[in-house]
Protein backbone atom coordinates (compact mmCIF):
# COMPACT_ATOMS: atom_id res chain seq x y z
CA UNK A 1 0.00 0.00 0.00
CA UNK A 2 1.18 3.12 -1.07
CA UNK A 3 2.15 5.83 1.90
CA UNK A 4 -0.45 8.29 0.72
CA UNK A 5 -3.39 5.75 0.74
CA UNK A 6 -2.22 4.78 4.33
CA UNK A 7 -2.51 7.98 5.26
CA UNK A 8 -5.95 7.90 4.21
CA UNK A 9 -7.07 4.41 5.64
CA UNK A 10 -5.65 5.86 8.80
CA UNK A 11 -7.48 8.70 8.86
CA UNK A 12 -10.96 7.32 7.82
CA UNK A 13 -10.34 4.80 10.43
CA UNK A 14 -9.79 7.50 13.14
CA UNK A 15 -12.29 9.56 12.31
CA UNK A 16 -14.80 6.52 12.02
CA UNK A 17 -13.52 5.39 15.51
CA UNK A 18 -13.83 9.51 17.06
CA UNK A 19 -17.74 8.80 15.80
CA UNK A 20 -18.59 5.56 17.12
CA UNK A 21 -17.18 6.77 20.73
CA UNK A 22 -19.29 9.91 20.23
CA UNK A 23 -22.17 7.71 19.12
CA UNK A 24 -21.86 5.02 22.27
CA UNK A 25 -21.69 8.06 24.79
CA UNK A 26 -24.46 9.92 23.61
CA UNK A 27 -26.16 6.71 23.47
CA UNK A 28 -25.18 6.10 27.27
CA UNK A 29 -25.95 9.31 28.20
CA UNK A 30 -29.80 9.16 26.93
CA UNK A 31 -30.35 5.40 28.07
CA UNK A 32 -29.03 7.12 31.49
CA UNK A 33 -31.58 9.74 31.11
CA UNK A 34 -34.55 7.48 30.09
CA UNK A 35 -33.76 5.37 32.97
CA UNK A 36 -33.66 8.30 35.52
CA UNK A 37 -36.98 9.72 34.15
CA UNK A 38 -38.89 6.06 33.81
CA UNK A 39 -37.31 4.33 37.18
CA UNK A 40 -39.27 3.84 40.05
CA UNK A 41 -38.82 2.25 43.22
CA UNK A 42 -41.48 0.79 45.42
CA UNK A 43 -42.09 2.33 48.66
CA UNK A 44 -44.63 1.28 51.23
CA UNK A 45 -47.83 2.86 51.98
CA UNK A 46 -47.24 4.60 55.72
CA UNK A 47 -50.56 6.60 56.01
CA UNK A 48 -53.74 5.95 55.64
CA UNK A 49 -56.30 4.75 52.78
CA UNK A 50 -59.69 6.10 52.21
CA UNK A 51 -61.85 4.24 49.95
CA UNK A 52 -64.43 6.00 47.74
CA UNK A 53 -68.20 6.18 47.43
CA UNK A 54 -67.46 3.34 44.44
CA UNK A 55 -65.65 1.15 46.35
CA UNK A 56 -62.99 1.47 43.66
CA UNK A 57 -60.98 4.15 44.50
CA UNK A 58 -58.25 3.60 47.12
CA UNK A 59 -56.26 7.07 48.10
CA UNK A 60 -53.34 7.67 50.53
CA UNK A 61 -50.82 9.95 51.45
CA UNK A 62 -47.33 10.39 49.07
CA UNK A 63 -43.91 12.99 49.42
CA UNK A 64 -42.99 14.22 45.61
CA UNK A 65 -40.04 16.57 45.29
CA UNK A 66 -39.67 18.45 41.99
CA UNK A 67 -36.52 17.05 41.47
CA UNK A 68 -38.19 13.68 41.16
CA UNK A 69 -39.00 13.25 37.25
CA UNK A 70 -42.50 11.96 37.79
CA UNK A 71 -45.14 12.26 40.71
CA UNK A 72 -45.42 8.85 42.55
CA UNK A 73 -48.10 6.59 41.75
CA UNK A 74 -50.30 4.41 43.92
CA UNK A 75 -50.08 1.30 42.34
CA UNK A 76 -52.85 -1.85 43.55
CA UNK A 77 -52.58 -5.65 42.33
CA UNK A 78 -55.83 -7.55 42.85
CA UNK A 79 -56.59 -11.31 43.71
CA UNK A 80 -59.93 -12.66 44.33
CA UNK A 81 -59.20 -12.11 48.54
CA UNK A 82 -56.55 -9.58 48.56
CA UNK A 83 -55.73 -6.47 46.77
CA UNK A 84 -52.11 -5.22 47.84
CA UNK A 85 -50.95 -1.93 47.33
CA UNK A 86 -47.44 -0.46 46.73
CA UNK A 87 -46.18 3.30 45.76
CA UNK A 88 -44.29 3.68 43.19
CA UNK A 89 -41.81 6.67 43.16
CA UNK A 90 -39.27 7.91 40.49
CA UNK A 91 -35.84 8.42 41.46
CA UNK A 92 -34.66 12.40 42.18
CA UNK A 93 -32.13 14.17 41.28
CA UNK A 94 -29.80 14.67 44.11
CA UNK A 95 -27.71 17.33 42.32
CA UNK A 96 -30.52 19.78 43.12
CA UNK A 97 -31.64 20.11 46.68
CA UNK A 98 -35.49 20.82 46.50
CA UNK A 99 -38.16 20.64 48.99
CA UNK A 100 -40.79 18.13 49.06
CA UNK A 101 -44.50 18.31 48.36
CA UNK A 102 -46.84 16.27 50.33
CA UNK A 103 -49.73 15.12 48.62
CA UNK A 104 -52.70 12.54 48.21
CA UNK A 105 -52.56 10.23 45.69
CA UNK A 106 -55.33 7.65 44.13
CA UNK A 107 -55.67 4.75 42.26
CA UNK A 108 -58.87 2.51 41.22
CA UNK A 109 -59.60 -0.88 41.09
CA UNK A 110 -61.20 -2.86 38.59
CA UNK A 111 -63.75 -4.54 41.17
CA UNK A 112 -64.82 -2.64 43.70
CA UNK A 113 -62.71 -3.74 47.28
CA UNK A 114 -65.77 -5.30 48.97
CA UNK A 115 -64.62 -7.50 51.58
CA UNK A 116 -60.94 -8.44 50.04
CA UNK A 117 -58.38 -7.68 52.06
CA UNK A 118 -55.90 -4.62 51.62
CA UNK A 119 -52.47 -5.30 52.36
CA UNK A 120 -49.35 -2.83 51.78
CA UNK A 121 -46.94 -4.80 49.53
CA UNK A 122 -43.82 -3.16 51.45
CA UNK A 123 -44.35 -4.21 54.76
CA UNK A 124 -47.11 -6.77 54.33
CA UNK A 125 -49.15 -5.23 56.96
CA UNK A 126 -52.86 -5.60 56.99
CA UNK A 127 -54.52 -2.10 56.10
CA UNK A 128 -58.08 -1.33 57.72
CA UNK A 129 -59.24 1.32 55.24
CA UNK A 130 -61.59 4.49 55.90
CA UNK A 131 -65.19 4.58 53.66
CA UNK A 132 -65.53 7.89 52.46
CA UNK A 133 -69.16 7.61 52.72
CA UNK A 134 -68.34 7.77 57.17
CA UNK A 135 -67.11 11.49 56.15
CA UNK A 136 -68.70 14.36 57.50
CA UNK A 137 -69.18 17.20 54.58
CA UNK A 138 -68.74 20.79 55.66
CA UNK A 139 -71.28 22.67 54.46
CA UNK A 140 -69.71 25.84 55.00
CA UNK A 141 -65.61 26.97 54.28
CA UNK A 142 -64.32 30.62 55.22
CA UNK A 143 -64.39 32.38 51.90
CA UNK A 144 -61.60 31.37 49.09
CA UNK A 145 -61.14 28.04 50.44
CA UNK A 146 -61.94 24.66 48.86
CA UNK A 147 -60.13 21.12 48.94
CA UNK A 148 -56.88 20.27 47.99
CA UNK A 149 -54.85 17.50 47.40
CA UNK A 150 -51.79 18.75 48.73
CA UNK A 151 -51.16 18.32 52.72
CA UNK A 152 -49.19 19.33 55.49
CA UNK A 153 -48.00 17.16 58.51
CA UNK A 154 -48.24 19.30 61.75
CA UNK A 155 -44.50 19.67 63.87
CA UNK A 156 -44.94 17.04 66.73
CA UNK A 157 -45.10 19.41 69.03
CA UNK A 158 -47.87 20.86 67.62
CA UNK A 159 -49.93 18.07 66.67
CA UNK A 160 -53.98 18.21 67.07
CA UNK A 161 -54.33 15.01 64.59
CA UNK A 162 -52.89 11.85 63.29
CA UNK A 163 -49.86 12.41 60.94
CA UNK A 164 -50.67 11.80 57.37
CA UNK A 165 -47.78 9.75 57.29
CA UNK A 166 -48.09 7.44 59.77
CA UNK A 167 -51.11 4.69 59.98
CA UNK A 168 -53.51 4.90 63.26
CA UNK A 169 -54.44 1.82 64.99
CA UNK A 170 -58.23 2.96 63.79
CA UNK A 171 -59.01 4.11 61.01
CA UNK A 172 -58.72 8.22 59.87
CA UNK A 173 -58.64 10.62 57.40
CA UNK A 174 -57.89 14.23 57.07
CA UNK A 175 -59.00 16.52 54.07
CA UNK A 176 -57.32 19.86 53.40
CA UNK A 177 -58.37 23.07 52.15
CA UNK A 178 -55.96 25.97 50.94
CA UNK A 179 -56.99 29.38 50.12
CA UNK A 180 -56.42 30.58 46.52
CA UNK A 181 -53.31 29.24 45.20
CA UNK A 182 -51.26 28.80 48.47
CA UNK A 183 -50.24 25.93 50.43
CA UNK A 184 -52.74 24.25 52.58
CA UNK A 185 -53.52 25.53 55.97
CA UNK A 186 -57.36 24.18 56.98
CA UNK A 187 -58.11 20.68 57.22
CA UNK A 188 -60.61 18.54 59.04
CA UNK A 189 -59.67 15.43 60.46
CA UNK A 190 -61.73 12.20 61.58
CA UNK A 191 -60.57 9.46 63.46
CA UNK A 192 -62.50 5.88 64.46
CA UNK A 193 -62.09 6.47 68.29
CA UNK A 194 -63.41 8.90 70.97
CA UNK A 195 -61.16 11.98 71.11
CA UNK A 196 -59.05 13.16 73.87
CA UNK A 197 -59.16 14.80 76.78
CA UNK A 198 -56.46 17.19 77.75
CA UNK A 199 -57.03 19.61 81.07
CA UNK A 200 -54.74 22.26 79.73
CA UNK A 201 -57.37 22.91 76.53
CA UNK A 202 -59.98 25.33 76.60
CA UNK A 203 -63.57 24.18 76.84
CA UNK A 204 -66.11 24.13 73.99
CA UNK A 205 -69.57 23.21 72.64
CA UNK A 206 -69.80 21.73 69.03
CA UNK A 207 -73.79 20.85 67.93
CA UNK A 208 -74.34 19.80 71.48
CA UNK A 209 -71.19 17.95 72.25
CA UNK A 210 -68.36 19.14 74.54
CA UNK A 211 -64.93 20.30 72.66
CA UNK A 212 -61.59 21.53 73.31
CA UNK A 213 -60.37 24.06 72.07
CA UNK A 214 -56.30 24.07 71.61
CA UNK A 215 -53.85 26.49 70.61
CA UNK A 216 -49.85 25.29 70.05
CA UNK A 217 -47.25 27.12 68.09
CA UNK A 218 -48.78 28.64 64.57
CA UNK A 219 -51.64 25.80 64.82
CA UNK A 220 -55.13 25.80 66.99
CA UNK A 221 -57.41 23.48 66.60
CA UNK A 222 -60.93 22.70 68.10
CA UNK A 223 -62.05 18.84 68.79
CA UNK A 224 -65.14 16.37 69.69
CA UNK A 225 -66.83 13.23 69.40
CA UNK A 226 -69.79 13.17 67.75
CA UNK A 227 -70.60 9.59 69.78
CA UNK A 228 -68.70 7.61 66.93
CA UNK A 229 -66.03 9.51 65.72
CA UNK A 230 -63.30 12.19 66.93
CA UNK A 231 -63.34 15.13 64.97
CA UNK A 232 -60.77 17.71 64.65
CA UNK A 233 -61.01 20.98 62.64
CA UNK A 234 -57.29 23.00 62.75
CA UNK A 235 -55.87 25.82 61.05
CA UNK A 236 -52.56 27.01 60.34
CA UNK A 237 -53.85 30.14 59.04
CA UNK A 238 -53.36 32.97 61.78
CA UNK A 239 -55.75 35.36 60.30
CA UNK A 240 -58.48 32.65 60.81
CA UNK A 241 -60.28 33.30 63.96
CA UNK A 242 -61.12 30.33 66.26
CA UNK A 243 -64.42 32.02 65.78
CA UNK A 244 -64.59 30.00 62.23
CA UNK A 245 -63.26 26.64 62.83
CA UNK A 246 -66.66 26.88 65.72
CA UNK A 247 -68.85 28.04 62.46
CA UNK A 248 -67.30 25.17 60.76
CA UNK A 249 -67.39 22.53 63.03
CA UNK A 250 -71.74 23.55 63.37
CA UNK A 251 -71.97 23.05 60.11
CA UNK A 252 -70.40 19.66 59.23
CA UNK A 253 -73.14 17.12 58.14
CA UNK A 254 -72.81 13.62 58.94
Amino acid sequence: MERQQLKHVIRTLWITGTAAVIIIAAAAWWLGEEHRDTRRDDAAVLGDVLVGRDGRTLTTTARWAPCQSKRPQLQARESAGTVTVVLRESTADLRHQCASTDQQVSTTLNEPLGTRQLVDAGTGATITPFGAAQLVAPHYLPQGYAQTDEIYEEPSAERCAPSPFNRTDTPSWTRFYQKGSTRPSLAIAQVTKPAPDDGRDTPASVDGHPAHLREQGSAHCLTWSNGKYSITVLSRDPQLPTAELLRIANQLND
